[in-house]
């Protein structure tokens, strides 16, 4: 009888074994092959997949074998569950290898190494432009993203993070933004600037909160950064929110690299001086008119953003600088001694101290505009 029970026992042991082992070998080993098709050779070597938000583990097993990915279902779905893995699927477009094992597939769909999508947002735009680029790219709602970026920056201005020295308090630059929304065409936003301009990869599937804390923590590192060693900043005594628009302005201007910290250097004497700052963008930025002709009735619109009608730096930024630019505006060429400059009527400026340098440079681009246009008419 004990002889019995022992040859019972041992069978057992290796039928248990042998079952163990060939749920090892489903669980680990490859799934399905990529068939050859013979007119048009090898098909891909990867299939997309989307996990929507929700997704059971079962309904992802029937979707992984109806794609060809997955032969065996349960073994799938038990390995999940022996693993703790069962409630653990990540949202997002997964690029899925063919022939990949069971083990291999749950552990792409789990650790969220979903399909990164690029997006690629120019320094300078404001944050309608971005907006639109962001949530085109991502899939999400454009006023979604505004709304989380507008919370995520008046709570840092909460904490005492934007504004400083003789700016305005946090509910009365709510009230200005609010005003000047009403008076002008373009809709004025805490978030102005505050979205870092950069090529970023973001998961498939992100949400509009996750990529305004992004974009905006990412630009408060850069401020924070070139904030810390600033000696002009400090010497004007500018705050966080002050630097980001003079960097702003910088941006706007500059369209060679080695002029950002010659244009810096001019907007700072100014500032400086006690003189009006006088940049074309800040008006532009009013009145919706970035990259169109100003006329001189423009320069008269009434807004504290108007550095023509207002001494000293807009309340705010009127578009996201890019690091560079931000460098230009902590760090000015201190030996620039310009008061003025203006277009050389290529891609540069002409840097002037006084106003008749000024003025003789001002001819000189007319001329050159005027030039120009006679022989595009001939």
């Amino acid at each position: 009888m004990i002889k019995r029970w022992a040859t019972v026992a041992g069978v057992a042991f290796l039928l248990g074994l042998v079952i163990v082992l060939w749920g090892w070998r489903l669980w680990t080993g490859p799934g399905p092959s990529s068939e050859v098709d013979r007119d048009s050779g090898p098909v891909s070597s990867t299939v997309q997949m989307r996990i929507p938000p929700g997704m059971t583990l079962s309904a992802a097993a029937d979707s992984l074998a109806a794609l060809g990915l997955l032969k065996h279902p349960k073994v799938f779905l038990a390995g999940a569950r022996l693993t703790g893995k069962g409630r653990a699927l990540r949202t997002g477009l997964y690029e899925l290898p063919v022939g990949g094992s069971p083990r291999d597939l749950l552990l792409a769909l789990t650790t969220g190494s979903a399909v990164q999508v690029k997006v690629t947002i120019p320094e300078g735009l404001d944050v309608g432009e971005i907006a639109d680029i962001v949530s085109r790219e991502l899939g999400f709602s454009r006023d979604d993203f505004l709304s989380a970026a507008d919370s995520l920056v008046m709570s840092a201005a909460y904490h005492g993070r934007l504004m400083g020295g003789d700016g305005p308090t946090v509910e009365e630059y709510d009230s200005l933004l609010a005003a000047e929304s009403a008076r002008h065409p373009r809709q004025f936003r805490w978030c102005e600037g505050y979205l870092a301009p950069d090529t970023f990869h973001f998961a498939e599937g992100t949400n509009a909160a996750r990529a305004a804390h992004f974009l905006v923590s990412t630009q408060f590192a850069r401020l924070d950064s070139v904030m810390a060693d600033s000696e002009s900043a400090k010497a004007l005594e500018l705050s966080g929110q002050e630097l980001l628009a003079l960097a702003s302005i910088v941006e706007a201007e500059a369209r060679r690299d080695d002029e950002r910290a010659l244009i810096a250097a001019v907007y700072v004497n100014r500032l400086r001086q006690g003189r009006r700052l006088e940049a074309d963008p800040t008006v532009a930025f009013i009145l919706e008119k970035k990259g169109k002709r100003l006329f001189y009735r423009d320069l008269e619109v009434a807004s504290p953003f108007n550095t023509y009608r207002n001494k000293g730096l807009p309340p705010g930024p009127i578009g996201s600088p890019g690091f560079a630019a931000l460098e230009a505006a902590a760090h000015p060429d201190s030996s620039c001694r310009a008061m003025y400059f203006v277009s050389d009527g290529q891609d540069g400026h002409v840097f002037s101290r006084t106003a008749r340098e000024h003025e003789a440079a001002v001819q000189k681009f007319r001329r050159t505009r005027a030039g120009d246009r006679r022989n595009q008419n001939n």
